[in-house]
């Protein structure tokens, strides 16, 4: 309910009792589990980024050194076109340029992207090791992805061949 909420009108014009009345839930009771706006959106990130990181099928392709995996890993990631989740993506990255604790949100949100990313790309050119050089691709990858994020949301067209394209690249040239 507060993701909607937060989508449907912003960070700053959705309050506390507007989510506790959208949830059926008394205000006091929201303070409880909630004691600022800030916990809620760092509560329906923590949900997203577990549901869209697919952590496990990452980690059992690095293990097993699975290529195959791993590309299929990069590929889905900023493919996953979920037109609420990128309003909410955006919303809160707009807010984090005002709010410390939005940008605080929003940078576990980055680190651990950039860890992942790297991890793949790292498996990609056989290595054990996360490198510098993998973090520099995982850092052009996520570029491509909130480029990709921002230009969907906001031109309301796809910009998969365009995003398609600029993955494979970065994928080819980790190539061992």
């Amino acid at each position: 309910m507060a993701r909607r909420l937060f989508v449907e009108n912003g960070f700053h014009a959705t309050g506390i009792a507007a989510i506790a009345k959208e949830s059926g839930v008394a205000v006091q009771q929201l303070y409880r589990d909630f004691p600022a706006k800030e916990d809620i959106i760092a509560a329906i990130v923590e949900a997203d980024c577990e549901r869209i990181a697919d952590q496990n099928t990452l980690n059992t392709a690095v293990a097993n050194k699975d290529r195959a995996g791993i590309i299929g890993w990069l590929t889905t990631t900023p493919c996953h076109k979920d037109e609420s989740g990128d309003r909410m993506f955006l919303e809160i990255a707009a807010e984090g340029a005002r709010n410390d604790r939005i940008r605080s949100i929003f940078q576990g949100i980055r680190d651990q992207a950039d860890e992942n990313i790297s991890r793949a790309f790292a498996g990609l050119m056989d290595s054990d090791m996360v490198e510098d050089e993998h973090r520099t691709l995982a850092q052009a990858f996520m570029i491509v992805s909130f480029g990709s994020i921002f230009l969907r949301t906001l031109n309301q067209e796809p910009v998969t061949p365009a995003s398609e394209k600029l993955i494979t690249c970065l994928i080819e040239s980790a190539t061992p």
